[in-house]
């Protein structure tokens, strides 16, 4: 006998039971962070759809959520919200981890002096360009013009400006 026919004659409680078990082990963190860590953006995975009993589904992973993993269908190109559990990873990538590439290094204080021209957005997403008057500690004070004033900007936000 398989394992569908014994969930068949099973009484209705033991499968709730059994229900609540699964459900507790696939919500486990650990075992989220597990098939997390080896899955990465661009990745193509087989997963397991609508037919749980049908041949898994194949598509690429697209977005790496908290519980689930958003992957596009290769057939349908459909998005779909796909838990951690359900995704089977290739062997192939089982062996290191995708490490993700390390983002650009942010101005620092040092990069700045006095009198340089700069450039930033502000809050309203409009570029505004200034000559910088005063370093202090973490912003850098911009005197942008006669109507708009100083504004305090952080260093990691400022661009430098060449004036060629």
């Amino acid at each position: 006998m398989d394992i569908p026919d014994s969930l068949r004659q099973a009484p209705g409680a033991e499968l709730y039971r059994l229900y609540l078990a699964i459900g507790k082990m696939l919500d486990d963190p650990r075992r989220i962070l597990e098939i997390r860590q080896r899955l990465h953006l661009g990745m193509a995975v087989n997963y397991i759809g609508d037919n749980p009993l049908g041949p898994p589904a194949q598509g690429t992973i697209v977005e790496l959520r908290q519980t689930q993993a958003v992957v596009q269908d290769s057939a349908t190109r459909r998005r779909w919200g796909v838990l951690y559990a359900a995704i089977i990873i290739p062997q192939t990538s089982t062996g290191q981890p995708h490490v993700e590439p390390a983002p650009p290094s942010r101005t620092q204080r040092e990069e700045f002096f006095i009198g340089d021209t700069v450039g930033f957005t502000d809050k309203h997403l409009s570029e505004r360009v200034g000559i910088i008057v005063r370093l202090n500690a973490k912003t850098a004070s911009i005197a942008v013009n006669d109507t708009d004033g100083h504004w305090r900007v952080s260093y990691a936000l400022l661009r430098k400006i060449v004036d060629i």
